[in-house]
């Protein structure tokens, strides 16, 4: 409960008397104040009052705190630093700072982001902690109650107070075995259907819709054989490994190297390429970064949107080309 000295007290007194108890001197305490040194004079008598202490005693070498002042300076400056910090008025420095971001994330995007985020963390920020979970229905509400700071994923119908930023994409390639038929091979649009298909989807997303590849390939009245859908990356490349079936996914796996002995990657079909550049596919799922109003002035929110910015850069392009998601221009 907040007393009523509490109520009464001027947080600039506190400003000043530590001033004062840094320079024992009251014309270079006047100085650093911007006040002038009568001024001075009178906020220390005020302070006196307050305390019901001299505080200081004058010499002729300066200001001599008395054990009353020696005790409220060995509590000061953490108390002014917490005022600091509650103000805002504390520079962030990401190698100082020790916080905690909580991000909604689908699985098929953690395989791709947490490995390059962590490290550079590690090297730039050691006292940030990262907490992920998978992205539910009610992931708005989860940014809108402080529940979560930030979500990635397809942004259809977001609320006034949620600010949804799309992630930069870069182009698929097809996932296989390291030893694959096809992995030495120049591959075409028949071989690409020949063999069987492991396709990724977002969970919560309608099961109506197909995927984007799929969309497009079905305007031209040709379809995949799809042998297995699943939200985890990891479980896909397990069955890439002992099978001969294809997976589309985004590039940005590779760079990461988790699975780089197990399977490789190839590009997409020419034909299959031109096919996705001429015909309008309603199933590109604008995949976004979300967060809350709240967050905006945040400078730590800030620094990490633009961190997750940077290494979600090609993540989008999986969603787009493999998840179930809904008409994103509905």
């Amino acid at each position: 409960m907040i007393s009523r000295k509490l109520i009464r007290t001027d947080l600039n007194l506190l400003v000043a008397l530590q001033i004062l108890l840094e320079e024992r001197n009251v014309t270079r305490a006047a100085e650093r104040l911007s006040v002038s040194q009568p001024a001075l004079s009178k906020t220390l008598q005020k302070l006196r009052d307050s305390f019901e202490d001299e505080l200081f005693t004058r010499t002729a070498h300066g200001l001599v705190p008395t054990p009353r002042a020696e005790e409220l300076g060995r509590e000061l400056p953490t108390l002014l630093e917490t005022v600091e910090k509650v103000l805002g008025d504390t520079e962030f420095t990401p190698e100082t700072y020790t916080g905690c971001f909580k991000l909604l994330l689908p699985p098929i995007l953690c395989e791709m982001l947490l490995p390059g985020l962590m490290a550079e963390l590690n090297e730039i920020a050691p006292g940030v902690q990262v907490v992920t979970a998978e992205v539910r229905p009610d992931y708005q509400e989860q940014l809108k109650k402080g529940e979560a700071d930030f979500a990635a994923f397809v942004a259809l119908e977001t609320e006034r107070e949620i600010h949804a930023e799309p992630i930069a994409t870069i182009a698929p390639r097809c996932y296989m075995r390291t030893d694959h038929p096809l992995s030495d091979q120049e591959m075409g649009l028949k071989d690409f259907l020949e063999y069987p298909h492991l396709r990724l989807y977002l969970p919560g997303l309608t099961r109506e819709n197909t995927s984007m590849v799929d969309d497009v390939l079905g305007q031209y009245g040709v379809h995949r054989n799809i042998v297995l859908e699943t939200t985890q990356f990891s479980s896909a490349v397990g069955v890439l490994t002992r099978t001969d079936a294809l997976l589309v996914a985004n590039a940005g796996f590779e760079e990461g190297g988790l699975y780089r002995e197990r399977i490789s990657g190839v590009e997409l079909p020419a034909e299959l390429q031109r096919m996705i550049r001429n015909t309008h596919s309603g199933n590109r799922g604008k995949m976004s970064l979300m967060r809350h109003t709240r967050t905006s002035r945040s400078a730590p929110h800030q620094w990490m949107r633009a961190l997750l910015m940077k290494h979600l850069t090609g993540a989008g392009e999986l969603v787009q080309d493999e998840a179930r998601t809904l008409d994103a221009n509905s």
